[in-house]
């Protein structure tokens, strides 16, 4: 092998003894006699070490780890200690229904579930809040702010700007507010002033949601 040339078969040290890293690529036979020429050239070097096999960029094949786990254990007497596999598991997956009679299946990770925003203050003219979920204002939201949320738009404080939940089109989204008068209202595909169902009761909730076709604010009792 040249000295510029990659081995089939990297070995390296760290803390807790040595790693092998082989190339993902290259068959197992070429694997399996560097390996073996490697243990015979440095036998009392990598005697009783602790090896971990990296398998994190090769493919998993259950009878390649056989072999060279009896390679490491027949002419160096050398025990795996570790596997690291990648992120496809589906070949381990496929050995292991295969030894036990049963299907294995790997859950899909969960998405990124996007978290509500929350603003400790006033939304003063000119300024913008969005958010990929719901919205929490802890204060007022002044004309000439606007507010635009996935979810839910909830406000402690008076609603006079501009406020579009729903922004995704989730027409089952709400504005809350201890007072709502805004410049413009719009919850999914919906844009209105909404006309008030009633007289305005200090210090309880209102809401507005999409009711049949049209936007309708309502106190909360």
């Amino acid at each position: 092998m040249k000295d510029n040339e990659v081995p089939p078969l990297q070995i390296k040290a760290n803390r807790g003894g040595f790693v092998l890293v082989p190339d993902p690529v290259v068959p197992l036979e070429t694997l399996l006699a560097y390996l073996t020429q490697r243990l015979t050239e440095s036998h009392h070097f990598l005697k009783a070490s602790k090896v971990t096999l990296d398998l994190r960029q090769r493919p998993f094949h259950a009878g390649d780890l056989h072999a060279l786990r009896l390679v490491l254990k027949e002419k160096g007497d050398i025990d795996l200690i570790e596997v690291w596999l990648g992120k496809d598991m589906t070949p381990l997956l496929r050995w292991g229904s295969e030894q036990l009679g049963v299907e294995l299946t790997q859950e899909a990770a969960a998405e990124h579930q996007p978290v509500p925003v929350i603003v400790r203050m006033t939304c003063r003219s000119g300024m913008r809040v969005e958010s990929e979920a719901d919205c929490i204002i802890l204060g007022d939201v002044n004309p000439g702010a606007e507010v635009v949320a996935a979810g839910d738009i909830i406000v402690f404080g008076r609603l006079r700007g501009v406020a579009h939940a729903g922004a995704r089109g989730d027409r089952a989204a709400r504005i809350w507010a201890m007072s709502i008068e805004p410049n413009q209202l719009r919850i999914a595909d919906q844009v209105a002033l909404p006309p008030r169902d009633g007289e305005r009761k200090p210090g309880r909730f209102e809401v507005a949601e999409i009711q049949g076709e049209h936007i309708q604010v309502t106190t909360l009792h």
